[in-house]
């Protein structure tokens, strides 16, 4: 089968296309024929080598998250899917040195990362959607527990993960304001935001207060305002975590990131207000509660642009120059 893999450490161009061997299915795999992938900034960031310090790969890796496609062949132990349905779901690349991704024509995922694709999305679009919005349902829902009639503000709200957390958190009945680019303003209020801000020549804390939830896909630039524009109780839920510079090893990296966050949520604490970091994992009961919303008209992916996998590298060059209105997707099968 042809894969996208990458033999070290570093920029697009460590990213080539080779035959390999289709994988075996253990007892809880499904074997997945790919028609779509979808580039995120975990993939870039681990090409990179940005997260070695806790995830250090054994090259060769195949890379990628996302996927969208039909099941092949499944474990003796699957019961919940059959060769002949159509999926999607995520791979965490950070949970196994001997990666092996989804930038490929075949790839085994475990039965619980997989749910049944929306029946009205296309590969292309189903591709844009599992990573990005599991991301946004688990900060919003599972940890901030998001009640109808709340304020939530959404930093880079025309982005990858942002768009989803828009329209789950406006299913909910949320007023949402949402920040992004003077040229994403109309684009915000298509999506349904109430409050569209533009990050360039306005600040948060003059457009909006009383928030329940802040959900952060910029970093720390942004954590300042955003806990003066939550209320007593709120939570600042961030996608970025503070990392630090230099070579660390991983305990040093570790304690460095830990301590960092720790001040900031002993500060955070002593305002009566809460900090959290959430990292997306593949469920795919909570993604087939999103499926539910997507075929209720209730989310939608937005789709940038498609590329085929032989302009893998250029499809990361692009996401990782940001200001990406949603998702990039990788075509591999038609």
């Amino acid at each position: 089968m042809k894969s996208v893999i990458a033999e070290s450490y570093g920029g697009p161009e460590v990213l080539q296309i080779e035959d390999v061997a289709i994988p075996q299915v253990g007892p809880n795999g499904v074997l997945v024929r790919i028609h779509a992938s979808s580039v995120n900034p975990i993939d870039w960031k681990l090409r990179k080598g940005m997260l070695k310090a806790i995830r250090n790969f054994l090259f060769p890796v195949i890379c990628g998250s996302d996927f969208s496609g039909v099941v092949t062949e499944v474990g003796p132990a699957v019961t919940l899917f059959k060769p002949g349905d159509e999926v999607y779901g995520f791979k965490d690349g950070r949970v196994a040195k001997t990666y092996r991704g989804t930038y490929a024509e075949y790839a085994v995922v475990p039965e619980k990362s997989v749910t049944r694709k929306p029946a009205n999305l296309s590969y292309e679009e189903a591709a844009g959607v599992p990573l990005a919005a599991l991301t946004a349902w688990q900060a919003l829902v599972k940890q901030g527990k998001l009640r109808p009639g709340e304020r939530v503000l959404v930093h880079a709200g025309a982005g990858g993960v942002g768009i989803f957390a828009v329209q789950i958190a406006k299913s909910f009945g949320a007023y949402v304001a949402a920040t992004a680019s003077g040229r994403n303003q109309q684009f915000l209020r298509e999506l349904g935001v109430d409050l569209p801000i533009d990050y360039e020549r306005e600040k948060v804390e003059d457009r909006v207060s009383d928030c329940a939830i802040v959900l952060d896909g910029v970093g720390k630039s942004v954590w300042r305002s955003s806990f003066s524009v939550l209320k007593r109780g709120g939570k600042l839920i961030t996608l970025v975590a503070p990392v630090p510079g230099g070579n660390a090893g991983k305990l040093k990296f570790m304690a460095s990131v830990t301590g960092n966050l720790f001040i900031e949520m002993a500060r955070a604490a002593l305002a009566g207000k809460r900090l959290l970091l959430t990292m997306a994992k593949p469920q795919g009961g909570e993604l087939e509660k999103i499926t539910t919303l997507i075929e209720a008209g209730k989310v939608r992916p937005v789709i940038e642009r498609v590329y085929p996998l032989d302009e893998i590298a250029e499809a990361q060059r692009v996401s990782e120059a940001g200001h990406v209105r949603g998702k990039i997707i990788v075509r591999i099968a038609d």
